[in-house]
């Protein structure tokens, strides 16, 4: 006899509890009896859609399908209930012929002729047609649904379903898990990152898996909107979340999703990027790190020409040698006399302005000397009482303390103005000191301000660069030569100076 497999499915809780599984059954094996079939094993498929092939008892029965290669035949009571679509009808078909198996309807005429392959696709086709239709106007249904703020899908954790099929809405689950749940999005506005969120709620007794919790997270659901089939509608239920903080949590976790490794064009790390220019090629130098030999280091390189890579620290680091090529620069004297000038003036006439103020500020002080006096005579004369006295002189005196203050902002006088400018001005001599000791973003301002064409740099030396109209050269003494050493020739100053920076 042919061994011949049964398939038997259905796709709703209530036609598993019904009858639908055993008619599927006795009209097989009926079919399987009369036509002389020998059924070594049932497959049954129970509330288990065939929009898709990945079925359980499906996956099984291929399996017995390639290992066993004695079985003759696939019997189902109908094609629709092997495949709803015609792509999973196809494949299915190539797979039993791949192993010689028929495919067997128990209702319908499945002959191996050119007619019967015919009528097999037509009724595919229409299985498929009939689960489009049966898709289309069960969406349209949740469309409409929807539109009117009922939620018609399976609640979320926190919510339970209150209305029947088509009808379905949503209700707050037991207060102290809603409670919980509100308190997850709490956390998270409060500092808290996604995981640490999680376990906390995970020690107050809430288990979320990982995935769950940032799908939760991200559900509108629970600031009640419903956001399906390309719509946003606002739902006939109370939300659990607020919306402002929902939103606001959900900035937050958007934010760090996009935080992605960008590249800093001020970058602490290298503030001489793009400002130093290669001479070969005059474009600016980049930088970056470097790990090898079990360390991380850095250089500076040039973008167009190859190998040309310059440590950024050490003795022949091009920071090192940038900021001793600082210290052959300092502040033109007659401009920092203009400086210190131009303070005395704005400070001269910023004075003839407060003065109306510091007179405002010590007749003040004069009235509420003047009033704790008269507390106190009041006081020895028992018009007042010892404790009103007492807080009445206390806050008099408070307020003489504070616009005492004030006065001491307003006298400062020109000698200590100009000490702290001049203090000031000294430090600014040191360039050098200057540019190490600034932030990166003062740092790249104050170098530009330098250098506005940028500094060129031939791998040895800095080549000479247009200077900030403030700052001039130092001049260097330059030794006599011995009336017994032979002249050496000519040579342009420029260039000598430039030499003799390099050197020191």
């Amino acid at each position: 006899m042919n061994k011949v497999i049964l398939y038997l499915r259905v796709s709703s809780k209530e036609q598993v509890e019904g009858s639908s599984l055993e008619t599927q059954l006795d009209m097989c094996r009926r079919y399987a009896i009369d036509n002389g079939y020998d059924v070594v094993e049932v497959f049954t498929e129970k509330g288990e859609s065939a929009k898709t092939a990945d079925r359980t008892e499906l996956k099984f029965l291929l399996e017995y399908v390639a290992k066993n290669k004695d079985i003759f035949g696939v019997i189902v009571y109908k094609v629709d209930r092997l495949a709803r679509n015609t792509l999973d009808h196809a494949s299915l078909k190539m797979f039993f012929n791949k192993y010689n198996v028929r495919l067997i309807s128990a209702t319908e005429n499945l002959e191996d002729t050119s007619v019967g392959r015919l009528i097999e696709n037509q009724l595919a086709g229409f299985a498929q047609f009939d689960n489009d239709i049966r898709t289309e106007r069960s969406q349209n249904g949740m469309i409409a649904a929807m539109k009117a703020g009922r939620y018609v899908w399976k609640a979320p954790k926190g919510y339970v379903n209150t209305g029947g099929k088509g009808k379905s809405n949503l209700a707050l689950d037991k207060p102290e898990l809603v409670k919980k749940i509100h308190l997850i999005w709490e956390l998270i506005d409060t500092g808290y990152t996604q995981e640490e969120a999680r376990k906390e709620i995970a020690n107050r007794g809430l288990t979320i898996s990982k995935s769950q919790f940032n799908r939760m997270l991200r559900n509108k659901t629970y600031m009640g909107v419903i956001e399906k089939f390309g719509l946003s509608v606002i739902g006939d239920f109370k939300p659990i979340v607020e919306p402002e903080l929902f939103l606001r949590v959900l900035d937050k976790l958007d934010r760090k999703a996009k935080k992605i490794p960008i590249y800093r064009v001020n970058n602490p790390d290298f503030p001489l990027r793009n400002f130093i220019v290669h001479t070969t090629c005059n474009d600016g130098l980049t930088a970056s790190w470097s790990t090898g030999n079990g360390g991380k280091y850095a250089y500076y390189r040039c973008k167009r020409c190859k190998k040309i890579n310059y440590n950024k620290d050490g003795d022949e680091g091009l920071e090192t040698k940038f900021t001793n090529y600082l210290r052959n620069y300092h502040y033109k004297d007659e401009l920092k006399e203009l400086m210190l000038k131009a303070i005395e003036v704005n400070w001269e006439d910023r004075n003839k302005n407060n003065q109306k103020r510091v007179d405002e500020i010590e007749s003040e002080i004069s009235k509420l000397k003047i009033l704790n006096k008269e507390i106190v005579g009041k006081n020895l004369r028992n018009v007042i009482s010892d404790q009103l006295a007492k807080e009445m002189t206390t806050e008099n005196e408070q307020k003489i303390v504070e616009l005492e203050l004030k006065l001491h902002t307003q006298q400062s006088t020109l000698d200590d103005v100009m000490k702290v400018s001049e203090h000031s001005l000294s430090l600014l001599e040191d360039i050098s000191g200057v540019w190490s000791r600034i932030d990166i973003d003062i740092k790249k301002r104050f170098q530009n301000f330098l250098f506005p064409q940028r500094l060129p740099f031939d791998g040895a030396n800095f080549r000479t660069a247009q200077t900030a109209y403030c700052i001039s050269q130092n001049v260097i003494a330059l030794a006599q030569k011995s009336s017994n050493v032979p002249a050496e020739g000519f040579e342009p100053p420029t260039n000598r100076l430039e030499r003799e920076c390099s050197i020191r």
